[in-house]
């Protein structure tokens, strides 16, 4: 009997104390439901995403998530070794660049939004010629328990290609509008692409400084089937048009091709291991070139993949597969039709406080204006480490071999393209960047561009089979702290 009321003095104590650790119940029509295997689960891990998709891991600590309006302005000034970028040219010129941006950011629960203008002018000195430069890019990403669906756009009018930003010091803001520029990087993606996880193919070489007109749009969706598995879908559409109609009326200059490009894909993710992924990916191309009704492409590919990521510090994607070419003439598919292969190899590396990245492509591109259509081998190596607090160090190299899918005698217009069978392309760069202060950067910048065809062109009057560019560039940039808009 005594032992009675101590025993339920302890069971009230232990009533009272589980009472307290466990949740408050509530009414069976307002409980949560259970968690999903979305956002938490493995496979959607912002730090190892799926590989058949289109982003990519990040190795750096995540950015603040405020939203805000950012301005920012650059004033550069370039000596260039062959600024009229003629083939064989060789007159030196000065270069003005004057480039604005404006740059939003949004954030929401579920969603997020960035948004990127650039605009200004290149003053050439001789002649005297000024020359507008426009650049827009957008990201939208809405997200849900077990996916995310993300649309990315970038259109760009640039006065020639050989215009990269990163060939002068980079872009000011958030490089967004990059989608939409000859940016000078590789893409990752199986078909290429202009910027890392893009799946449209990037121009890659230029001449003469011919304006053109670029846009791509890009819509992807990941969706978990599972915690360890989940399937991609991806749809986008690119076209170049070039402003050369000057070329286009002398019948013996060449006079580049406008281009057209739709890519569909499909793919399954599935995490074998905490660090691996393997997966498989289907994917369609259609070019169009609408100067002549002969060349259209018709491309079929299937890639497997396989990924090895070290959070943090490493991230390695290889791919490989089979493709099916298919050549319209005269509006007969197949009447010329191969197969070839498909590749990728991807490496994103931290070594301390620098980082580095190579990758390696072998895909079907739109031919850059030259060709229309080409098999294109593409490699990129690039370096960047801060140097003490207040400096920054970037390297690059990038190469690109383009081989014809079709003869231009075979276009049906006698200067529709160049005549050659393929051409290559490099660049090489280092940009020296100063940070003074918060609000504004000095940068000093080189880099040397060459385009090589097998066989002799004339563009523009010049013959040759050559052309190179040398280019250093010294310039400030303001950006004042950016404004939140919460």
């Amino acid at each position: 009997m005594r032992k009675i009321p101590l025993a339920l003095l302890l069971l009230g104590i232990g009533l009272c104390a589980a009472a307290q650790a466990a949740p408050q119940s509530q009414p069976p029509q307002e409980t949560a439901p259970a968690p999903a295997f979305g956002q938490d689960a493995p496979v959607l891990n912002p730090d190892n995403p799926p590989v058949t998709g289109l982003d990519q891991p990040s190795l750096e600590l995540p950015s603040v998530t405020r939203s805000f309006i950012s301005p920012a302005l650059q004033l550069s000034e370039s000596g260039e070794s062959n600024a009229a970028n003629e083939v064989g040219g060789t007159g030196a010129e000065s270069v003005t660049r004057v480039v604005g941006a404006l740059d939003l950011q949004k954030f929401w629960s579920k969603s997020d939004f960035f948004g990127e203008y650039l605009g200004g002018g290149a003053f050439y000195g001789n002649p005297f010629v000024v020359k507008q430069l426009q650049a827009v890019g957008i990201e939208a990403v809405t997200r849900w328990r077990s996916g995310q669906v993300t649309l990315r756009d970038g259109f760009s009018y640039l006065p020639d290609g050989a215009f990269y930003f990163g060939t002068f010091g980079g872009s000011p803001g958030l490089g967004l509008a990059g989608l939409g520029l000859a940016s000078g990087t590789m893409g990752v993606g199986m078909e290429g692409g202009t910027l890392p996880g893009t799946i449209i193919s990037p121009q890659l070489g230029s001449l003469e400084n011919i304006p053109r007109l670029a846009n791509s749009v890009i819509l992807d969706a990941v969706q978990a089937i599972s915690p360890r598995s989940a399937i991609t879908l991806a749809g986008g559409y690119s076209n170049a048009h070039f402003f050369d109609t000057a070329n286009c009326a002398i019948p013996t200059d060449a006079c580049l091709i406008n281009s057209d490009e739709v890519t569909i894909e499909g793919g399954y993710s599935h995490l074998i291991s905490r660090r691996d992924q393997i997966g498989l990916v289907y994917g369609f191309q259609f070019f169009q070139f609408p100067q002549s009704t002969e060349g259209e492409i018709y491309n079929h590919l299937l890639n497997i993949r396989w990924s090895h990521t070290i959070s943090g510090k490493m991230n390695l994607i290889a791919g490989v597969g089979p493709q099916y070419t298919e050549l319209a003439d005269g509006g007969t598919i197949g009447t010329i039709s191969h197969w070839s292969l498909s590749a990728l190899v991807e490496l994103h590396y931290k070594l301390g406080h620098a980082g580095l990245i190579a990758t390696y492509e072998k895909y079907t591109s739109s031919g850059s204006g030259f060709f229309a259509g080409a098999e294109t081998q593409a490699a990129r190596l690039g370096y960047r480490r801060p140097l003490g607090r207040t400096w920054e160090f970037f390297a690059d190299l990038a190469y690109s071999h383009n081989s014809a899918l079709q003869s231009p005698q075979n276009l049906g217009v006698p200067n529709l393209g160049v005549y050659a069978s393929s051409y290559n392309s490099g660049t090489a760069g280092a940009i020296l960047r100063k940070h003074m202060g918060r609000t504004y950067d000095f940068f000093a910048a080189y880099r040397f561009i060459e385009l090589a065809f097998n066989a002799p062109i004339t563009v523009g009057g010049s013959t040759g089979r050559m052309t190179q560019n040398s280019v250093g560039t010294i310039g400030l940039e303001w950006h004042p702290r950016p404004t939140r808009i919460e």
